[in-house]
This record gives structure tokens, sequence and C-alpha cells, in this order.
């Protein structure tokens, strides 16, 4: 079998690997570059499906990073509706589902993840639906206008994403978490009651410290979920954001060392110097808060991409910034850099308020992160400088 040869290979045809490859043509205008992707779309943003895109305020030709002209031109190879099943490291060799196999010079891991499915009673029910790609998106936003009463699983931030939206579009929304409170792997537990206290006042309904055991059906579509407290709510559309299962079946089937991710350096590079890993999958380095993190969401995916890709064509590159990600539910912008998950304590200067306030995580003595909701830009600027300072300095 002919093999085709590329210097240049990405798994993965989301945020990272596209941002990879624009990046690697910064650098190396000539060098064979193909990006393989399971999906049979171009490169597109994830971030506007649970929000603008769902609720039909933005159309379905402005969610790709480039036009399809633009590969083209920069000679950047598609290789859609396709998954690599295997790497060859000693040989530099992927082998795809098709029977086809890559040769590669440098590699690039951006595999991202699958959601993470319930496995109750009957949740095979048509109207359940999971959320992760434009697809997904359009089965959701379609079964919107046919429905009243919707439950989201999930209460981190797809599912609250998600609530919001089908709340402003007028249906009458639940959101179920296990957790003892919503965006509970993500921020404290003070600020979640404030949010959650702001989406109750919109309409939304909220049940915190609550499982679903099972749904119930109609003629083959979903029309209840039964919860662990005995109640039963009624569903005409169900969605579930209950997290992600990493796709690292790859890198730890060829040997690289997986550990809540995939281990890399700050330079975005695995234990064999030929292969980077960037995105959702990387449990990278972080030199500013000393210390390895993996982080879902679209900033980090967008630079470690263009890291990686800079990296793979003989830059020199560190992700040495704080890891940023942001939320939009109703007219609450939350952004948050850093790490918001080891803190000892919290300071504020500030009320929480619809009109802004900004909080700082401390880790003993150190600003380790930053959150903030509605802030003006500037002052988030502000505060974000101090990440890695003393807390004196607040």
């Amino acid at each position: 079998m002919v093999k085709d040869s590329y210097k240049y290979l990405i798994l993965g045809g989301g945020i990272s690997g596209a941002f990879a490859s624009y990046a690697i043509r910064r650098y190396d205008k000539r060098g064979r570059v193909a990006i393989v992707s399971s999906e049979t779309h171009i490169p597109y943003d994830r971030v506007p499906l649970s929000k603008e895109f769902v609720r039909w305020e933005r159309p379905f030709s402005e969610l790709f990073f480039r036009k399809e002209s633009f590969y083209r031109q920069k000679r950047i190879e598609l290789i859609l509706g396709h998954k690599a099943i295997s790497i060859d490291r000693k040989n530099k060799t992927v082998k795809l589902d098709d029977r086809r196999e890559l040769t590669y010079s440098k590699l690039l891991l951006a595999t991202g993840g699958k959601p993470r499915k319930l496995h109750v009673a009957n949740s095979d029910l048509e109207g359940i639906y999971y959320l992760r790609t434009i697809d997904d998106s359009v089965a959701i936003r379609q079964r919107i206008h046919e429905s009243k009463n919707a439950v989201v699983v999930g209460g981190g931030f797809i599912g609250c994403e998600v609530a919001s939206s089908l709340t402003q579009k007028g249906l009458q929304t639940t959101i179920v978490e296990v957790m003892p409170h919503i965006l509970g792997k993500a921020i404290d537990e003070k600020t979640s009651g404030w949010i959650k206290e702001y989406h109750e006042a919109k309409g939304t309904k909220i049940y915190t410290n609550t499982k679903v055991v099972g749904f119930e059906g109609e003629d083959g579509r979903v029309k209840g979920v039964r919860l662990d407290n005995g109640k039963t709510l009624a569903a005409d559309m169900v969605v579930v954001g209950v997290g992600i299962e990493l796709n690292v079946e790859l890198a730890s089937s060829a040997g690289l060392s997986v550990n809540n991710g995939v281990q890399v350096s700050d330079k975005l590079q695995s234990q064999d110097a030929d292969i980077y890993v960037a995105g959702d999958i990387a449990n990278f380095y972080s030199p500013l808060l000393q210390r390895q993190m993996r982080v879902e969401h679209y900033d980090v995916a967008e630079k470690h991409g263009t890291i990686a890709g800079s990296n793979m064509a003989g830059q020199d590159l560190s992700y040495d910034e704080p890891p940023y990600f942001f939320s939009d539910q109703y007219d609450l912008s939350i952004n948050a850099f850093g790490d918001l998950i080891h803190h000892t304590e919290i300071i504020s200067k500030e009320a929480m308020s619809k009109d802004g306030f900004i909080e700082y995580y401390i880790e003993g003595k150190k600003v380790v992160g930053i959150l903030s909701v509605n802030s003006d830009w500037d002052d988030i600027e502000e505060a974000k400088a101090k990440i890695g300072r003393d807390r004196e300095e607040i």
C-alpha cells in the first residue's frame, strides 16, 4: 500500500487542529499539511452552538473559522469523515478507519472528547440530545418549536448556557444537577448560588443534589424525566450536558503518558519530541502557576493550537499565560482566568451585582485566578495582571 506522506499531520478538526494549521502556514508555506476529522464539516466554532446558533440568532455560514476556499489556497488538506485508529511512533505512521496509512514528520493530537452518556432507563428515547457538534445543535433547535417543557441534565457551563437559551425561547426549562451547586467544577459555592438565583429569577427551575434515574416516553419520544427524589418532570425535550470523555485512546495505545489527559510540557510537546498535543486532552504544564493543568475551554484550545502548530514549524513558544474561559448566560458575561479550583480563599472588594464584580482566588499567599461578572474589560485586564503575584498586591 502506498502511504501518503505529510510533514505535518493533525488529528482532530476542532479549534486546536484548525488554529494549528493556520500557525503552521504562517511559518512554513510549503510543507504538506493535513487535518483528519471524524466530522464532515470544515473546522467551526462550537461556542455559539449552545447560545446564538441554537436560538436561531446566528446563521450556519457564520460558524466556520475560515471558508473552504481558504484551506485550498493555503494547501491545507482536509480529510473529513474519517478518524485515526492507530499510531506507529517508530515508523511515524497513522492508520485511518478506511485502512489508509499516512506518514508524518510532526504529529498533533487534538482529538478532544465525546459527550459522556447517561446510562439510565429509556435513555434511547427520541428527543434526548447531547450537544457537541453542529448537527446536535441543529437537531435541538428544530425541536424547540414543537416543545413546551425542557429539561437540561447537568448544571455546568454548557448546561447553564443551553438552559438560558431554551428559557429565552419561551420553554419552561429545568436544570437537574447532581452536585450541591451549579457550575461546581469551576467556581465557588457562593458565586454559584448567586448565579443560580439569577437563573431562577429569569424563570429557569433548578434542582441541585438531584440525580436523574430514568426517562419516561410515549410512542418512542421522551415525555418525562424521573428524579431520585421521587418527582417526574414533564419534558418534550431533554439536553444532557454531563461532561465529556476524553479521546485519549490513540495516545494511550501509542505509549504516550496519559493521566487526566496526555502529559505535555508548556511547549505542548509530549514525551515523543515529534508529537504535540493540544486542547481538551492536553494536560499541560503552566510556568505561571507552576503546575500541570487541563482545561476544556475555547481560548485555551485556540492558543494551544497556535502554539503547537508554531512549534511544529520550528518555533519555540510556551503557553505561559493564565488559562481563560468565558460563558454568556442571559445578560451575564462571565470571564475567568487562572486556576479557580485549588484556592484556599476568595477575596472580593465589591458585592455581587449584575452591574459587575471581580473576585480574586487565593492559594496560600498567591493570587492564582480571577472571576468576573459583567466587568469592564479594562478592569478585568488589571485584575488578570495580578495572577501569580502576592495577595497583598490586590
